[in-house]
């Protein structure tokens, strides 16, 4: 049981560590694409239609709350959209844009419409606010935060998406291939306890990671960046060369096996992008409950189980890829019968 569940261990940290780095090449590239400004030209398009909502985004009062690019700067002639604005913001611009200060200005306004989807809303709102500008407006605003709530699921479902292709790119660069981790696991006492003890230790310094949607809401390129690093350099660096992960370490079959073998690494690696698309939260809040349970069940193991009388195998240093070592403290079994019957 104990093998199986560090078995289980390992390959959610692996699961983890290359979810964290979709999660932050994720990040990076809302940051780069501006995916949330654009989200949010597109949630105002779905309220005010096409037209309008070139309109509204010509305001001055929008184009003053847009970003300056701080990356490159060369390709990107314009101002960045904004990320999010308040539902104040939205109503008055609107208002300014109807020319709409009195109750009886509204309606005239809301008359004036072309037909569309824009006009019948808000005539719906204005009779439902009973001539009362003051209550109109309200009634815009609560319009404005129902349509964000649902783009701000639709941004999350978009990103999930995305978060697919780069777990599929990073499983195929990378090589990661959940069925191959699986096998060398499986046949590899050392290396599945070496992996279960780093996921211990992962899990008992590391932060919990933030959720996909909270992280990609309000980007932070640089700080995304950094991260990127230490994940590449440092934490898979650790595990790349052991579990065999990249181009080089792989072993091609014969000719008449070609077929069979692409088939398990391209089921291999959707597997892998699946996973990844799940987000680090979940993979991280899943170790840290197999690692707890480990730890209780080992605990049990040794209270009821004799201590062995042989040392354990020393474990090779880590990143050698030399994990099959069974390399004792003191003399062999057959050498230590020699010095008996001596």
């Amino acid at each position: 049981m104990l093998n199986l569940l560090s078995i289980v261990i390992g390959i959610v940290f692996i699961l983890l560590l290359f979810s964290l780095l979709a999660t932050t090449i994720m990040e990076m590239l809302a940051g780069l694409l501006t995916l949330r400004g654009k989200n949010l030209i597109n949630a105002i398009k779905s309220m005010l239609g096409e037209g309008e909502t070139n309109v509204f985004t010509s305001h001055p009062y929008y184009k003053q709350l847009s970003e300056k690019a701080n990356l490159f700067r060369f390709l990107r002639k314009g101002t960045l959209p904004p990320s999010y604005i308040r539902p104040g913001t939205f109503t008055g611009i609107l208002m300014d844009i109807l020319q709409v200060n009195s109750s009886g200005e509204a309606r005239t306004a809301i008359s004036n419409l072309p037909e569309g989807k824009m006009k019948d809303v808000l005539s719906y709102l204005y009779r439902e606010s009973y001539d009362d500008i003051a209550v109109f407006r309200q009634k815009v605003e609560e319009w404005f935060n129902e349509v964000m709530e649902r783009a701000s699921e639709w941004y999350v479902n978009s990103v999930r998406v995305w978060l697919f292709w780069v777990g599929m790119t990073i499983a195929v660069a990378f090589n990661v291939d959940v069925i191959d981790i699986y096998t060398n696991l499986s046949t590899n006492a050392a290396l599945r306890e070496y992996l279960a003890d780093a996921a211990t230790q992962f899990v008992q310094t590391q932060p919990a990671p933030a959720a996909v949607d909270s992280l990609v809401a309000n980007p932070d390129f640089y700080a995304a960046q950094g991260r990127l690093e230490t994940l590449l350099n440092e934490n898979i660096a650790a595990i790349r060369s052991p579990l065999g992960l990249g181009w080089e370490y792989v072993q091609w079959p014969a000719p008449e096996e070609k077929t069979q073998w692409w088939l398990y690494k391209v089921f291999g690696w959707l597997t892998t992008a699946l996973a990844v698309s799940l987000g680090a939260k979940f993979w991280f809040d899943l170790l840290r409950q197999l690692v707890n349970f480990r730890q209780s069940a080992s605990g049990t193991a040794a209270t009821a189980t004799a201590p062995a009388t042989n040392p354990a195998p020393i474990l090779t240093k880590p990143g050698s890829g030399l994990f099959e070592s069974t390399k004792r403290n003191g003399p062999e079994p057959e050498a230590a019968e020699d010095e008996v019957k001596g």
